[in-house]
């Protein structure tokens, strides 16, 4: 199991462009930690291609913030989450 994990939290008014980018994020292999937020497993090949993807999804629009962290995977495990009534998508589960 990898020692790290790829989380990407991102601020984007465009409701199209933000589908597209939860979208990718999903095909890629992330889950969905909160409505703008995934994380997944690293490795640094799954790295090159999202900031690669991510790059090309964003490429002259205006007005977004998308944030890509590498942490370790004890950092992650010792998150205090704190959370009433909010449930993944449907067919979504966390990764923990």
């Amino acid at each position: 199991m990898s020692q790290k994990v790829i989380l990407v939290i991102y601020d984007i008014r465009d409701d199209d462009l933000r589908l597209k980018v939860a979208a990718f994020l999903k095909r890629s292999g992330f889950a969905r930690i909160q409505k703008s937020a995934f994380s997944v497993p690293y490795t640094s090949a799954l790295l090159s291609e999202v900031e690669a993807g991510l790059r090309r999804l964003l490429r002259e629009r205006d007005r977004y913030d998308v944030q890509v962290y590498v942490v370790p995977r004890s950092s992650y495990e010792e998150r205090i989450a704190m959370s009433r009534g909010y449930t993944p998508e449907e067919g979504e589960e966390l990764l923990i």
